[in-house]
């Protein structure tokens, strides 16, 4: 009969303590990382109140960044009643609050949102001092076929002092039609800003269909009828390059 040895049993049992730990640390991570995210403010209409007080976004920048996020995921797939509520709260979220960056991922978030109660949040948005901000709201206007984006998008190109924002509503404008729309697009071609021409061609690009090249005058001339011939010089973009203009001449 084998001596009992005392201190090999304590070290096994404390082995099998420490793998039973182990285990059962694993499986609760499991069990964390598997759990799915719920979106609170949609399990029942109360949490609409504390939505429109703000408090589920007055939490940390991770926090509201991931919840954000899963919104615009969600966007087109929500009820039309809660597209509407989102909407409205997130326009009322835009002008209250302080911090540019968080504002700029407000609008990003609204403008997944295409219901008419979104525009009084872009609306806000493109007065903002945050030129970034506003250059957001204008692609957003420029994703929405109505009279109002088409206004506000021709407002800025006019009035707006920042070349990029002018870019981007230039550049959004080509999603729209009329005599106007043509107008500010072609004169852009004449700004002394390569950044402004080039969002012209860009805008123009959509608006005519045609495919002039890069150089203003080109387009200048296209537009007045001259058919003009488009040579590749090297500062054209590649798929420029490729046009069969261009590859045969």
């Amino acid at each position: 009969m084998h001596p009992f040895n005392v201190g090999l049993f304590i070290s096994m049992s404390s082995r099998r303590v420490l793998i039973v730990l182990l285990f059962g640390t694993f499986v609760q991570l499991i069990g964390c990382k598997s759990r799915p995210i719920v979106n609170w403010n949609w399990v029942n209409d109360r949490a609409w109140s504390e939505w429109r007080d703000d408090d589920r976004y007055m939490t940390t920048w991770h926090e509201k960044e991931k919840f954000m996020g899963q919104l615009r995921e969600d966007a087109d797939s929500l009820p039309l009643d809660e597209q509407r509520r989102h909407a409205i709260a997130l326009s009322a979220q835009i002008k209250e609050e302080q911090v540019p960056v968080v504002r700029r991922e407000l609008v990003r978030t609204l403008s997944h949102f295409y219901v008419v109660e979104s525009e009084k949040g872009l609306t806000t948005a493109m007065e903002d001092n945050d030129p970034d901000i506003r250059i957001v709201a204008c692609n957003a206007w420029g994703a929405r076929p109505s009279q109002t984006a088409k206004n506000t998008l021709l407002k800025a190109v006019r009035s707006d002092e920042d070349t990029d924002v002018q870019s981007a509503a230039l550049r959004a404008l080509g999603n729209f039609q009329g005599q106007d729309v043509f107008e500010e697009l072609k004169r852009a071609l004449e700004s002394r800003q390569p950044a402004v021409q080039y969002a012209g061609i860009q805008g123009l690009r959509n608006l005519t269909g045609e495919d002039w090249g890069e150089d203003p005058e080109t387009w200048l001339a296209g537009l007045e009828g001259k058919s003009p011939e488009i040579v590749h010089d090297g500062n054209e973009s590649f798929i420029d390059a490729l046009h069969p203009r261009n590859l045969i001449r």
